[in-house]
């Protein structure tokens, strides 16, 4: 995702700058002028909300790509399911490709761990990955699927319209982070539609 962003930024005729988050702090500084937006890893919000002055613009690449690729102002709404997850209700975690998992892996670790502390232990989770998308998505009660880097348009907007036909919530990871993180509002600034979104206060529906 960073690299296809950075693309498009060129290609824009725009100017990207590229830092370490810990550089983040100086490189701001060093900036004559304010960047019109900061645009960081999901795993790296927190220390990049911290050291970005709340008067810039902030928000992720997997956010961005839910905007690009799918429908962030879906994705917003489906977030907000997690408020209400019965104490037995079953995520699904869906990816788009398939990697080798780390000891502390997005997709199987932190996200379970994320919404067990909001919704309770009795979370049950299932995982898909690669170009198989289940078939029961009815069986859910919400869809965390991961930015869809290696998925083209049609074919992450299939998958929202899957679950959209199967009365099913879906989320991406960025908008997740940023919620279970508190600074969703913040990062959907630069998305009038979606903050109205968040603030309508409606879930989608059971």
């Amino acid at each position: 995702p960073q690299q296809q962003t950075i693309r498009e930024i060129i290609d824009s005729h725009a100017i990207a700058v590229v830092a370490q988050p810990q550089a983040l702090p100086q490189t701001l500084a060093n900036l004559r002028t304010p960047p019109a937006l900061v645009i960081t890893d999901s795993q790296a919000f927190r220390s990049a909300a911290a050291d970005t002055p709340e008067a810039i613009p902030l928000t992720s690449f997997s956010i961005l790509y839910a905007r690009q690729k799918g429908d962030l102002v879906e994705m917003v709404r489906g977030v907000k399911r997690i408020e209400r997850l019965a104490p037995d209700a079953k995520v699904l975690i869906a990816e788009g490709c398939t990697h080798h998992r780390q000891s502390d892996d997005i997709g199987s670790i932190k996200i379970p761990r994320w919404i067990r502390g909001i919704a309770g232990d009795g979370i049950q989770f299932a995982w898909s990955a690669g170009i198989g998308y289940p078939e029961n998505l009815a069986d859910y009660d919400l869809i965390v699927h991961c930015g869809g880097c290696m998925l083209n348009c049609r074919e992450m907007q299939d998958r929202i319209a899957h679950a959209r036909a199967a009365g099913v919530s879906i989320t991406n990871y960025g908008v997740l982070i940023a919620y279970v993180m508190g600074i969703l509002p913040r990062a959907l600034q630069p998305f009038p539609e979606a903050c109205r979104a968040l603030e309508s206060g409606v879930a989608q529906p059971d």
